[in-house]
């Protein structure tokens, strides 16, 4: 190759690495996921049982550290302040039924949701849940039994109890579904990434 045919060959590379480089950029900045996004809050409008004219208000996943929360009614009056346990959960008791939100000064705020759409969210809450429960700890027997010399070992994911949840039955039998898949493959990605031939 002559060094005219290289440079003309070199040249259009040269400027299309750089057309390139900038779009690359911005293409990982914008499908880059943050590692510790925090979660949303959540909260759910229950009734009281036997007295159609009271709910419960239960949230989560709020920020104890920011203080009270504010569960204030939007269809009416009523609504009072709570203050989330360190494990960011609140019940607010004996409010007037009706339609909540739940909000913190400079922190998490949610749309109570009740009925079905609270069914939904607490049966997705769960299965999600299990899905992760599964894939740490199989992943983490995986690479203990791997450790240990037992290339040849099989997932055994341990069934969790889920009585007094608040999920429906399918979305139990889902969320042990979700996590014995979760458990099996963390448990066999463990295997082949730590045994050796």
């Amino acid at each position: 190759m002559n060094q005219r045919t290289r440079t003309t060959f070199f040249i259009p590379l040269a400027a299309c690495s750089l057309a390139l480089g900038p779009m690359t950029a911005a293409w990982s900045a914008t499908t880059a996921t943050p590692h510790a996004a925090a979660p949303a809050a959540q909260c759910f409008v229950e009734p009281k049982a036997g007295d159609a004219t009271k709910v419960t208000v239960t949230g989560e996943k709020f920020d104890a550290a920011k203080g009270q929360v504010s569960v204030k009614r939007t269809d009416g009056d009523g609504g009072t302040f709570v203050t989330p346990g360190a494990d960011g959960k609140f019940t607010a008791a004996d409010l007037p039924a009706g339609k909540y939100t739940a909000s913190q000064v400079n922190g998490p705020s949610a749309t109570c949701l009740a009925g079905q759409e609270a069914q939904d969210a607490v049966n997705k809450n769960l299965i999600d849940s299990e899905r992760k429960r599964g894939s740490r700890e199989g992943f983490t027997d995986g690479k203990e039994a791997a450790q240990a010399g037992l290339c040849d070992a099989v997932a055994e994911p341990k069934v969790k109890n889920f009585q007094g949840l608040t999920a429906d039955n399918e979305a139990k039998k889902k969320a042990e579904e979700a996590y014995k898949a979760a458990y099996s493959a963390a448990f066999d990605a463990a295997i082949n990434r730590y045994c050796t031939d």
